[in-house]
């Protein structure tokens, strides 16, 4: 039948193509037209087939969907009330009986009723029509998705879109009379209208009987009779302005009646379509714009009054897209600056038309017969509004100074004098609406300023847009809505950094710029906040959702979540930076301008976390403290290359403020990280990281005032570095305990560090202590190696007993630092009392120093074997008498081929016979310890 149809419709199209003139696009429009009455013939001749097929009887208690409800008079008493039918069952039965009325001739077969109820065990399951959506419901009225779906599920589809192929044909007709002049031009239009006259009565006269297709009729008829009466009136002259603007206010109020009287949104969505439509398709490229939009004028007067009494979204998204999607294509073409005072009034119209529709949106939902649970404001609409409007307003006054600012400025008042009007009239009815307004209210408050200093509004009015329509999104469990806020807030975000250049005579932190940025970043974190308090929990079954209205899983909710919360804190602190080195400070210098900034920032996110319920504010404090910390050791750390630098500089810079405002914000930051778990519990790291932060920046200061205050190569200097953070360590000490993280992390490295000084200062000082006389062990070198061996002992004993693969390396490192420092010691105390030289300035080539290491190795050895055999226990006595033996064999050596070739004949003397009787002696009063027994050893 398909291709019957098909060849009907081409046939159709070539006699109309023969009689007005070769035209492919006419036939095409033919073969469509043929297909779709194909199929609409086939659909019906389903019905009918289903309906003549014999019903079996529905079983006890089931409700027939086709059969015609019985009269009261004719209803048989029952001993028992009868059953209520549940929702779920005649929701269904309701809309099958509207659909085969719908598609169905008159005079159809209806189902017989059964004559008696079969058991429900024997009754086969009925056949049911598949249900319709009921496109009446405020449900679906409501949302644009369940519109659309009933648009092409309900009713006659078909009709519909032959509707549309009508209309197009209509107005192509007209352009084709106008073209060629076969009939008068009257004659044509009446012939028209006509038409449209009749395709509406007919429609009407169906609207009990066949309500889909009869409402499709009239839509088709009122959208004719748009085109025709601006065609006569722009086209060809023959209507005047004010006739035609009566006939037009006539049509549109008898289309909004006839809509609003049927409750039928398809009727006048197509009606409203084809009257936009019409002067778009009848254009010629010219005309008055005035006309054109007074035309538009009455159509949207019409969707204000059906707005005030139904609660259609679509029909007051065409008007809104329609009315400002070609106000902006003419604006762009032909908009003039002459053309203000002409289209000024028509903006702020038409504004205040779609204000008081969305106003009127949200009374209709919150009616006592309206459903529950359905979002009461259309978020689209009010904030889509002021940012077209907005948009259009920048373009007409771009010629004055201030005209954005005050138009901003005009747009504030009126939004938070209508909330406030709207909350006088119904308190908390309107919450949502009136939070809306009063949020866009201060958005055009807070955007007077940067527009009234510059023109760099765009991005951040985006982005306070995105966030206004990110809380909307949320209040009203529309995630759609939500991510469209948030890819707005990036995409103005992406324009600004991109585009947006800080001007440099700009004044410091009253210009544009920076107004914009605190913008842009105030709308991330509120954005962030927002996502934080209004976490979703995920719905039990989400199946039934479309999938762009789903809960987004947990994972992705916290990655915007933090992605945004960086996001804010990056761009006002970027703007804050540059405002402040735009400031030209004398004090502090750059680095410590920015440790403060962020320390500043990190005090503001702990304290503001309690107070906004928000803990993940307290992770960008702490990251901001350690990035400070870094930035100050940075600042300071030079000063151990270069202890000359005037130690006068870093206090006039401030780089001691720097330092005490890191350790201030750290021990009061980790104060009050005391949660059990979670982002209120400090870290290890974090703590073990103040510490050294405190040793290390103490260590470095210490030496850089001794190195400038009292002299870069006397014993304070050498000793400053290692006295404070010694100290420091031990009170540590004192209270960890033996942990083993504290041991690992801070003692133990901060003990190499020592062992690391000791070689330096041995290598590098001479401990001059002028005036002082230098004295061994009470030089304050040899004091800093007694602190150091002192917090070593401390560790030792507070440790515990080492693991056996550490003992044997840790008695070595010992044992020859100690022996490093005695020699040190000596040469020391020789280079200030015999004028002998240091060890890198020649120490080994003198005569002195060969000679009193020789007898100084000599009592090192013998003192090693006494205690060995007096004082040590079993364990090491036996090898400290080796270790003291092999000293003395090292010493004996030494006497041979070093002291007999290169001393003197008095000093060879005096060192060969002080070596002899102390080895005498040594024979005599230490003998070889006995090994110690197994037992012995493992005690």
């Amino acid at each position: 039948m398909m291709w019957i149809g098909c060849l009907f419709g081409v046939v159709a199209a070539w006699l109309l193509a023969e009689t007005l003139g070769s035209d492919l696009g006419l036939a095409a429009l033919g073969g469509l037209t043929g297909m779709l009455l194909a199929q609409l013939h086939r659909r019906v001749r389903t019905l009918e087939q289903q309906l003549q097929q014999p019903q079996p009887a529905p079983a006890a208690g089931a409700v027939p969907a086709m059969a015609k409800p019985p009269r009261p008079s004719e209803t048989p008493p029952a001993p028992h009330p009868a059953p209520s039918v549940p929702r779920a069952l005649a929701a269904p039965a309701a809309a099958a009986e509207a659909r085969v009325k719908d598609g169905v001739k008159d005079g159809a077969a209806q189902v017989p009723p059964a004559s008696s109820p079969a058991p429900a065990a024997q009754a086969p399951a009925a056949r049911t029509l598949p249900a319709a959506s009921d496109e009446r419901s405020v449900a679906v009225t409501t949302s644009l998705g369940q519109t659309a779906l009933a648009w092409l599920r309900g009713g006659n589809t078909i009709v519909r879109v032959g509707v549309l192929n009508l209309f197009f044909g209509v107005a192509f007709l007209l352009r084709y009379a106008a073209e060629h002049a076969l009939l008068p031009i009257e004659l044509r239009l009446a012939a028209v209208a006509l038409g449209g006259l009749g395709l509406s009565v007919i429609g009407w006269r169906l609207r009990e009987r066949r309500r889909g297709y009869g409402q499709s009729l009239q839509g088709a008829g009122i959208g004719v009779l748009y085109l025709t009466i601006f065609a006569a009136f722009r086209l060809y002259g023959v209507v005047p302005a004010g006739l035609a603007f009566a006939l037009l206010l006539a049509l549109s109020a008898t289309g909004a009646v006839m809509a609003v009287v049927q409750r039928a949104l398809p009727l006048a969505v197509l009606g409203f379509a084809g009257g936009f439509l019409a002067p778009v398709v009848a254009s010629t490229g010219q005309g008055s714009h005035v006309a054109l939009f007074s035309y538009y004028l009455v159509l949207n007067l019409a969707i204000a009054w059906i707005a005030s009494r139904q609660a259609w979204k679509l029909l007051n998204l065409v008007g809104f897209v329609f009315t400002f999607s070609i106000a902006s294509l003419w604006g762009w073409r032909s908009w003039r600056p002459e053309h203000f005072a002409t289209t000024e009034p028509f903006l702020i119209a038409h504004f205040a038309l779609y204000l008081y529709i969305c106003v009127q949106y949200s009374r209709q939902l919150l009616r006592e017969d309206a459903p529950r649970g359905l979002p009461v404001v259309d978020g689209g609409l009010l904030f889509g509004l002021p940012l077209v409007a907005f948009g259009l307003q920048a373009g007409l006054v771009s010629h004055w100074p201030y005209g954005l600012a005050v138009s901003a400025a005009v747009l504030s008042g009126v939004y938070l004098v209508l909330g406030r009007w709207l909350w006088q009239r119904s308190g908390g009815r309107l919450l949502l609406l009136i939070e809306g307004l009063f949020a866009l209210g201060v958005v055009f408050l807070l955007l007077v300023t940067p527009l009234a200093l510059g023109g760099s509004w765009t991005s951040a009015a985006w982005a306070v847009q995105g966030a206004g329509i990110v809380w909307l999104g949320l209040r009203q469990r529309r995630w759609w809505a939500t991510g469209l806020g948030l890819l707005l807030q990036l995409v103005a975000a992406a324009w600004f950094w991109d585009f947006s250049v800080r001007p440099y005579e700009a004044p410091v932190f009253a210009n544009a710029f920076w107004l914009s940025t605190l913008m842009l970043g105030g709308s991330a974190l509120v954005s962030a906040w927002l996502l934080h308090r209004h976490a979703p929990a995920p719905a039990s079954d989400e199946t039934a959702l479309p999938v762009w209205n789903r809960t987004p899983p947990a994972g992705l909710w916290q990655a915007v979540h933090w992605g945004l919360l960086a996001l804010g804190l990056l761009q006002c602190l970027t703007g804050l930076w540059s405002e402040v080195q735009e400031a030209y400070w004398a004090w502090p210098n750059p680095d410590t301008q920015l440790v403060l900034l962020w320390l500043a920032t990190a005090v503001g996110l702990e304290l503001a976390h309690r107070r906004l319920a928000w803990p993940a504010l307290r992770l960008p404090a702490r990251l901001l403290w350690a990035g400070a910390s870094l930035v100050a050791m940075g600042g300071v750390a030079g000063w151990i290359f270069n202890a000359w630098y005037p130690w006068e500089h870093v206090i006039h810079q401030g780089g001691w403020l720097a330092t005490a405002g890191v350790l201030a914000v750290g021990v009061w930051l980790l104060r009050r990280l005391h949660d059990a778990h979670g982002l209120g519990r400090a870290t290890f790291a974090e703590r073990l990281w103040l510490a050294w932060f405190a040793m290390l920046q103490g260590a470095i200061l210490l030496h850089a005032l001794a190195s400038m205050q009292i002299g870069p190569h006397l014993a304070w200097t050498a000793v400053a570095p290692i006295v404070g953070p010694t100290v420091l360590a031990w009170v540590l000490w004192n209270r960890t305990g033996p942990a083993a993280l504290w041991l690992r992390g801070l003692h133990a490295p901060w003990l190499l560090l020592l062992v690391l000084w000791s070689a330096w200062v041995n290598l590098t000082h001479a401990a001059d202590m002028a005036p002082l006389p230098n004295l061994p062990l009470l030089n304050p070198v040899d004091l800093g190696h007694a602190l150091g061996l002192l917090y070593a002992w401390r560790l030792w004993r507070g440790a515990g007993p080492l693991p056996p693969w550490w003992q044997r390396p840790v008695v070595g490192v010992t044992a020859a630092v100690v022996f490093a420092w005695i020699n040190t010691m000596l040469v020391r105390s020789l280079h200030h009392w015999s004028d002998t030289p240091m060890w890198l300035d020649g120490a080994l080539y003198s005569d002195i120093v060969q000679m009193a290491l020789t007898i100084l190795w000599t009592l090192m050895a013998l003192t090693a074997m006494l205690w060995a055999t007096r004082k040590a226990g079993p364990a090491v006595a036996r090898p400290l008498w080796l270790a003291g033996a092999g000293l003395l064999a090292v010493v004996v050596l030494k006497l041979f081929f070093v002291d007999l070739a290169s001393l003197d004949t008095l000093r060879r003397i005096v060192t060969f016979l002080g070596v002899g009787l102390l080895m005498l002696v040594i024979g005599y009063v230490s003998p070889l310890p006995p090994a110690a027994s197994v037992r012995e050893v493992r005690q």
